[in-house]
């Protein structure tokens, strides 16, 4: 099969420590994917980094996890989030720069790319909402999987209403706490016939199917060291194990099982074999 992510690639910035990870939804997704789905789907990245010296820690861990890369270098910077992480591993979101990301625009071959993928993977958040709707009105025959990053700051029913013809695959991170966008979230799915998977922390995840519920408790872990990336990779070991034929719950215990190990360590990823996966 071909997968093919659509977004961000960037840095974790890490405060107060300074510290720069390589980072991005898209990027976090791409290379937990690699670790999980089979070895015979191609995974491929679509995305671009700046001119400076930021750009070549992104793109060295992807090259080197044999992920296709399709990734464009522009004059400008490259995308950074900062974050702080809380002494109970919770990161904190404290500035995002999209640097050259808002000047993406796809070329002919990655059009291409995006058209002819089994699988199309990305991310939709407040600063990229145009990109994301570009990418949209291209046609594509596969499954489309969209995660709304910011579901939890930015509840956009609108934009998610707006493209719904479009999605079949929908993540939201949000709190448990969170009850009236959840029961929206459950409507639409029911309404529009669509796989929508609401993660909700140490609360486990819940999914609706159509007019099906189903619900996931957390992995269990030993210490959350930094919940950075954790959602990335539980997108990324849903949907090697759904789209290959696992059933909803079952897709779910992977999803819940990989971000379990994430988030035990500082930053958004490290290889399969580190993980034990």
């Amino acid at each position: 099969m071909d997968i093919v992510c659509v977004g961000d690639c960037g840095i974790d910035h890490y405060l107060p420590s300074n510290e720069r990870l390589p980072g991005g939804i898209t990027a976090n997704f791409a290379r937990h994917a690699r670790d999980v789905f089979p070895a015979g789907d191609r995974i491929q990245i679509v995305s671009c980094v700046g001119n400076d010296d930021a750009a070549e820690l992104v793109i060295a861990p992807l090259e080197s996890s044999e992920i296709e890369c399709h990734i464009a270098r522009l004059d400008g910077a490259t995308p950074v989030q900062y974050i702080a992480v809380e002494g109970n591993g919770e990161r904190n979101f404290v500035r995002y720069d999209a640097g050259v990301l808002s000047d993406l625009v796809f070329s002919g071959k990655q059009r291409e790319l995006i058209s002819g993928s089994d699988l199309l993977v990305a991310p939709v958040y407040l600063q990229i909402v145009g990109l994301f709707d570009e990418l949209m009105a291209i046609k594509t025959s596969g499954l489309v999987s969209v995660d709304f990053a910011d579901f939890l700051q930015h509840p956009d029913f609108r934009l998610l209403e707006a493209r719904i013809d479009r999605i079949d695959i929908g993540f939201f991170g949000l709190t448990i706490e969170n009850r009236s966008a959840i029961d929206r979230i459950r409507d639409l799915a029911a309404l529009h016939g669509k796989l929508f998977i609401v993660t909700l922390g140490e609360h486990g995840s819940r999914a609706f199917f159509r007019d099906k519920q189903f619900d996931c408790p957390a992995a269990d872990v030993t210490e959350v060291v930094d919940t950075t990336g954790a959602g990335d990779a539980y997108a990324a070991a849903f949907l090697s194990g759904y789209i290959h034929g696992a059933d909803v719950r079952d897709s779910m215990h992977r999803g819940a099982a990989l971000a379990a190990k994430v988030i035990g360590f500082v930053g958004s990823h490290r290889s399969g074999k580190e993980m034990g996966v």
